[in-house]
């Protein structure tokens, strides 16, 4: 076989692996992927047909250095053996035979990588372009990693794409891994079915003048309760989550739809508070987001401008073009911007400032008597001073604690947000809880 132009495909390897495993049941078998983890630059200078003969230039080179070892599984049943498979991509493929090693497993695997990178050239060349490739591999055994080809494989795929994250040149998958990501998808599936069946838990947030005890208005939150836990999880311990799994637009339509019922219910009973939400940002750019948020201002008959989106920093910073259109639909209904994590950057006051946003939200948590952070301190005086410069309105969030809060006032801040006001209210305790406010302050 030419091994150059005739490499066998991976279907073709998989299934002389799986016979491999059928055969000889009790024989140990480990998978090694392995791949040059420096080519980018060669796809982007000679194109990808081009390339790919430099690639297999390289698979030439591993081919011959492996061709007379017999611990290797050989793809071809016919003629000379070849014992590198190609598989999607970049990736290659050798299959090691462990049966009667007189070293343990790991030191035969081991050495069968060095022997494969020896076996690279110092430089290899095409036309007038050269690379020194850099091999990076990951490695499944059979039976411990996997019980067919195609597992043991793709798990092999897995720890070369640790190996190549992390920079090492081996890497063996660990079936802890396996566990966590099937953990993870259970986890998917559980809050993709909990945001489809609506069983999310949601509450308001009151945001309070510390001068005179005044409401300024609602952040409306949200708890997940995943696997049967007591303990809740906020919107940003579970939104990689919710992104993965694909429900998190859903579950922003959602925040808009409750927030509006919850502005229904403090409408109906006179109090005149806006609601915030905090936006994700990939929900920002869905092209129906504002028609949506207009079909509920129509339903509810309730003007935007008792709405605040709440946009993290990074959004403006990396998208700032499509961020700015998005926020001039938003304010033409008269909805209020508020821009969250506020960091005080050159960068971000400069959007800020030509995005008229009407808000800006810090975290103080680090102003507590038992936080020895002083730099986080200074800066959150700084940027106190700094909005009340701009006459932006601030309120800072999770101020959980008195001392916070006289440090926060101390600092300039007025408007606060965060236990020591409550730590949240369901909805339908809403009215209740106002009286009592009211009555109390």
């Amino acid at each position: 076989m030419d091994t150059v132009t005739n490499l066998p495909t991976a279907q073709s390897a998989l299934q002389v692996f799986e016979q491999a495993i059928t055969q000889n049941k009790n024989k140990p078998l480990a998978a090694i992927v392995l791949k040059p983890i420096n080519f980018e630059q060669a796809n982007t200078l000679l194109g990808h047909h081009n390339s790919d003969l430099l690639l297999l230039q390289l698979a030439y080179c591993l081919q011959l250095s492996v061709a007379n070892n017999e611990a290797l599984l050989s793809f071809s049943s016919v003629g000379e053996p070849v014992r590198i498979a190609r598989l999607q991509g970049l990736n290659f493929l050798v299959v090691i035979n462990l049966a009667g090693n007189k070293y343990d497993d790991k030191s035969v695997i081991n050495e069968i990588c060095v022997q494969l990178t020896k076996s690279v050239p110092e430089a290899m060349s095409f036309k007038s372009f050269s690379l020194n490739f850099e091999l990076a591999f990951g490695v499944a055994l059979h039976q411990k990693n996997g019980n067919t080809a195609h597992e043991v494989v793709a798990h092999a795929g897995d720890a070369l794409l640790d190996a190549s994250s992390s920079q090492q040149n081996i890497r063996y998958f660990n079936n802890e891994k396996l566990r966590h990501t099937q953990h993870q998808l259970a986890r998917m599936e559980q809050l993709r079915s909990d945001v489809l069946d609506e069983k999310l838990h949601w509450y308001i947030q009151p945001q309070v003048n510390i001068d005179d005890n005044s409401i300024l208005g609602f952040q409306l939150r949200v708890h997940w309760y995943e696997l049967q836990s007591t303990t809740p999880l906020e919107l940003e311990d579970f939104t990689l989550l919710a992104k993965h799994s694909g429900e998190m637009y859903i579950l922003a339509k959602q925040m808009l739809k409750y927030a509006f019922l919850t502005l229904a219910v403090l409408q109906k009973n006179n109090h005149k508070q806006p609601i915030s939400i905090s936006l994700p940002s990939n929900c920002l750019f869905q092209p129906d987001l504002v028609d949506y948020i207009e079909l509920q201002i129509k339903h509810y008959n309730i003007s935007g401008r008792y709405l605040i989106v709440e946009l993290n920093e990074n959004v403006l910073l990396e998208d700032i073009d499509r961020a700015r259109s998005i926020i001039n639909q938003l304010k033409s209904l008269d909805i209020t911007i508020a821009i969250t994590d506020f960091s005080g950057s050159y960068q971000a006051l400069r959007y800020i400032r030509k995005m008229a946003i009407h808000q800006i939200k810090i975290n103080c948590q680090q102003l507590t008597n038992d936080s020895e952070n002083r730099v986080d301190k200074a800066i959150t005086h700084a940027l106190i001073t700094l909005t009340r410069t701009m006459k932006l309105p601030l309120i800072g969030t999770d101020i959980d604690k008195r001392d916070a809060a006289d440090a926060f006032s101390t600092m300039g801040g007025k408007y606060v947000q965060g236990n020591i006001i409550s730590p949240g209210i369901a909805l339908d305790e809403v009215e209740l809880w106002l009286e009592k406010w009211y009555k109390n302050h």
